[in-house]
């Protein structure tokens, strides 16, 4: 049973920034930890584009989300349902 609730979450570590994020989840606990110590959720989520041709999925690390149109297959990438 897979569970997309972290899918796109970004964690953040307190003492020395380093960022990860969740690009897939199944059943079970996750708490990241870095320089010994948890890393603290961030507020929202990345969100993802998936080609409708081959499945491929990208997801807009940065800003300028507005310009991100993603092309894949000679297709435009379908932005993923929240």
């Amino acid at each position: 049973m897979r569970s997309n609730a972290l899918r796109g979450r970004v964690y953040r570590c307190p003492v020395c920034g380093a960022e990860l994020t969740v690009l897939g989840s199944k059943v079970g606990r996750f708490k990241p930890r870095c320089c010994n110590t948890d890393m603290e959720l961030s507020p929202g989520k990345l969100q993802f584009y998936i080609c409708p041709v081959c499945g491929a999925e990208v997801a807009l690390l940065g800003t300028h989300a507005d310009a991100f149109a993603p092309r894949c297959c000679n297709t435009a990438m379908l932005l993923e349902a929240a």
